[in-house]
C-alpha cells in the first residue's frame, strides 16, 4: 500500500502547471478567455485542478483535456488544428469493411525498452525489472517467442495476472541502465466460443469476474444509482451490457489521465468527472456489469494500429451461450458506421491489432515486488526498484517499436 506522503508526492507530479502555464495554451483557441470562463470550465470539471498548499495547481495536460471534454471547446479546436482520431477512424473504416482482410492474422515482432535514469540509483547497486510480455493463455494471440533480452538471466511469469519477463541490471555511475525485450507473435480477431455455462472454480480468486474487488471495482450507491438508470427494466445480460457500453460511449469522452495509483476509486472518479481514458472507462463498465450478474474481466497492454500504437485496456464479459465476447468501451460506438453490427463492433469482436499482456489488475508481480508499484492497477510501462525502494515514473522512460 502506498502511504499518504508518497500519493501526495504522485499527485503533485502530475499537477505541476499554473494557471499561466495552462493559459498560455487556452490561448490558442480562446485569445481573450476570461476569469469567468475558467471558473466554469473548472465548475464543470472539464478543466482539472487540485489544491497543493492551498494553491491552485493544473493537471499536466488540463490544457489539452479541456479541448476534448468541453463540447465548444473541442469544436473550436478540431476546427482550428483536425481531429487527432481523424486517421485513426479512416483506418478502421477500411479495414472493418474488409472482411476478408480481418479474417487474417497479423504478425508483429515488438520491442520494449526501459530506461532508468542515470545516477537514479547508486552505483554497484542491483536494479530489478519487470518488463511486459505476451500472454500465451488467449486464444487470439498466439505463436509467442521471445526473439532478444539484453541479459543472460531472466525469468518469465506463469499463470498471472500480469504477465512479465525479469531480469536485473547493475547500475553504473553517470549511465542510463537500459533494459530491453523483443518478442514475436501473431493476434486475430477472436472467435466466438458457444458455451452453456461458467464454472467460476475455474477461476483463482486474482482473476475474479463477477463480484467487487476493492477499492476500484465497488458496488457503490453512487454505481447502484446510474446503473438502474440505464438498464432500467431490461433482463437480458447481452442486452443490459450492450445499454452500458452505450451509455459510457455517448456520455464520457476520452481525456489523459493522471495516475491511477492517487485514485481512490476508479469509476466514481470518472463519475464525478465525467471523463476517462480507457482503463477509466474499462473498469465503469465491468463494475456496472459485474453489479448486474454479469461476468466482466479486464484485458490490457498495446492497441497497434499503424501510426497509432499506445497503451491500451479493454474488457470481456461472459454470456452465455456465447462465451467471452471482447469490449472496447473507449472505442466506443463507431458513429460513422451504416450498419448496426459496425456501429456495434467493439461490442463483442475486437480487431487484431492488440497485444495483450494483462487479464485483471493489481495482481502481483512475478518474482513478488518488495516495494509498491508505480502503477498499482494496470502494468504496461514496466516496473523498477532496488535495495532502497521503488523507482517511480519520474526516474525511468520506456519506448516501444512495432514491425
Amino acid at each position: 500500500m502506498l502511504d499518504e506522503k508518497e500519493i501526495n508526492r504522485r499527485i503533485a507530479l502530475d499537477f505541476n502547471k499554473n494557471l499561466d502555464d495552462v493559459l498560455l495554451e487556452i490561448r490558442e483557441i480562446y485569445p481573450n478567455v476570461s476569469e469567468e470562463q475558467i471558473r466554469n470550465w473548472e465548475n464543470s470539471r472539464a478543466l482539472e485542478f487540485v489544491e497543493i498548499d492551498s494553491k491552485k495547481r493544473y493537471f499536466r495536460r488540463a490544457a489539452r483535456n479541456l479541448f476534448r471534454i468541453d463540447k465548444e471547446a473541442k469544436k473550436l479546436y478540431i476546427e482550428k488544428f483536425g481531429d487527432e482520431k481523424a486517421g485513426r477512424n479512416e483506418f478502421l473504416k477500411e479495414y472493418l469493411h474488409n472482411k476478408e482482410q480481418r479474417t487474417k492474422s497479423k504478425d508483429f515482432v515488438f520491442t520494449f525498452q526501459l530506461k532508468v535514469a542515470a545516477n537514479a540509483v547508486p552505483s554497484g547497486e542491483i536494479i530489478r525489472c519487470w518488463l511486459p510480455f505476451p500472454r500465451k493463455d488467449v486464444d487470439y494471440q498466439q505463436n509467442v517467442k521471445l526473439i532478444s533480452v539484453n541479459s543472460d538471466k531472466f525469468q518469465l511469469s506463469e499463470n498471472s495476472v500480469h504477465q512479465t519477463i525479469y531480469f536485473e541490471k547493475i547500475a553504473k555511475k553517470d549511465e542510463e541502465t537500459i533494459f530491453e525485450v523483443k518478442y514475436s507473435f501473431e493476434n486475430q480477431e477472436p472467435r466466438t466460443k458457444s458455451q452453456d455455462n461458467f464454472q467460476l472454480s475455474t477461476f483463482p480468486s486474482a482473476f475474479q469476474v463477477n463480484s467487487q474487488f476493492p477499492p476500484h471495482i465497488v458496488f457503490s450507491e453512487k454505481i447502484r444509482k446510474l446503473s438502474s438508470q440505464i438498464i432500467e427494466n431490461e433482463q437480458n445480460n447481452y442486452q443490459k451490457a450492450k445499454k452500458i457500453f452505450t451509455w459510457i460511449s455517448q456520455n464520457i469522452p476520452w481525456a489523459a489521465a493522471r495516475e491511477y495509483s492517487t485514485i481512490k476509486n476508479i469509476p466514481e472518479y470518472v463519475l464525478e468527472n465525467m471523463h476517462g481514458d480507457c482503463g477509466q472507462v474499462s473498469l465503469l463498465f465491468i463494475t456496472l456489469c459485474r453489479l448486474n450478474g454479469i461476468p466482466a474481466r479486464w484485458l490490457s497492454g498495446f492497441m497497434l494500429h499503424p501510426n497509432y500504437e499506445n497503451l491500451h485496456d479493454w474488457a470481456e464479459i461472459f454470456i452465455d451461450g456465447k462465451g467471452w465476447l471482447p469490449v472496447d468501451v473507449s472505442f466506443g460506438l463507431q458513429n460513422w458506421a451504416e450498419t448496426e453490427d459496425l456501429r456495434y463492433f467493439y461490442f463483442g469482436n475486437m480487431d487484431a491489432f492488440r497485444l495483450i499482456i494483462n487479464n485483471g489488475i493489481s495482481g502481483e508481480l512475478c518474482p513478488k515486488k518488495i516495494f509498491p508499484r508505480s502503477e498499482t492497477v494496470d502494468f504496461q510501462r514496466g516496473e523498477v526498484e532496488w535495495r532502497g525502494g521503488n523507482i517511480y515514473f519520474d526516474k525511468f522512460n520506456y519506448d516501444f517499436w512495432v514491425e
